[in-house]
């Protein structure tokens, strides 16, 4: 196979916010076309809405969603929270569902500055 395994710290880093949600497309049609694998340190909370998105989109078969990209499924993304912790750092998973959403909330208020921001 001619997959590779490829690892990125902070791909939003210097990127317009606009275009971090594009940036995410990049890794979601190299991964499903191509079947590379990526490991993504990130704080941006705009890839991670695109990622959400296009798995909405998948599962309710939204014309936007592109049509020669196979279906994306919460299963193919493995969100982890890491943490610092008493005896090291500890990871935290977060899972996604079928509507493109966080399963359950991130630890510490993680991606919730939007919301304060928006309604407070």
């Amino acid at each position: 196979s001619d997959f590779k395994t490829i690892i990125v710290e902070q791909p939003e880093l210097h990127i317009h916010p606009a275009l971090q949600a594009d940036l995410a497309d990049i890794f979601i049609k190299s991964a499903l076309l191509r079947g590379n694998r990526f490991i993504l340190e990130t704080h941006s909370e705009n890839l991670m809405l695109r990622l959400l998105k296009r798995i909405r989109q998948s599962f309710q078969n939204d014309p936007e969603y592109p049509a020669d990209w196979p279906k994306l499924s919460p299963e193919m993304i493995s969100v982890v929270y890491a943490k610092a912790g008493k005896n090291g750092t500890d990871l935290i998973p977060i899972q996604l569902t079928q509507d493109g959403d966080f399963e359950n909330r991130w630890p510490d208020g993680f991606f919730t500055e939007r919301a304060r921001e928006l309604f407070s």
